[in-house]
């Protein structure tokens, strides 16, 4: 059983952990972080989303309390009812037992629930079938193919933009 709090600074001992290679890191990042991960890094995500209204990073602890899990919950439009999913990232220990699909059910009913939303949209890298696969689970559909949307080294990253609504 998983649960979902807001991220505290704290929580970056965890996440600074879960990246053994660069390329995975990438594939989370998409640039917007530097590898390593470091304490620094959180904290800095921490203080810029403090400030921000539209947006907030979410915890996902097991059920003893820790740290399992992250995402975050962003360009919240409440005209529209919409928001965006990012940064979604599972400890790689917990990895491969259902627990990104119990992640993503979770975040979309607070989505959906407590937030009121209709629509929650997200961006996968066409190179990450995993979590591509994943998210269709949870009922993701593609709703936009971006071709050369990332640079990582020699190569560019394709990325579909998807999208659920509330049925």
């Amino acid at each position: 059983m998983l649960r979902l709090r807001p991220f505290k600074p704290r929580d970056g001992e965890y996440l600074t952990g879960w990246f053994d290679n660069e390329e995975q890191f990438m594939k989370w990042s998409a640039g917007q972080f530097s590898f390593p991960l470091t304490r620094q890094q959180i904290e800095d995500y921490c203080r810029k989303w403090e400030s921000d209204e539209k947006g907030w990073p979410m915890a996902v602890l097991d059920e003893t309390g820790r740290v399992t899990g992250h995402l975050l919950m962003r360009m919240a439009d409440y005209e529209e009812n919409s928001l965006f999913f990012g940064f979604i990232v599972l400890d790689p220990c917990v990895r491969g037992k259902g627990l990104g699909r119990e992640m993503i059910s979770l975040a979309l009913s607070y989505a959906f629930t407590i937030l009121k939303v209709d629509t929650v949209r997200l961006r996968v890298f066409a190179n990450n079938p995993g979590a591509k696969r994943c998210y269709e689970a949870e009922g993701f559909q593609e709703e936009e193919f971006i071709k050369g949307a990332f640079s990582y080294r020699e190569e560019q990253w394709d990325n579909y933009q998807m999208v659920v609504r509330k049925q």
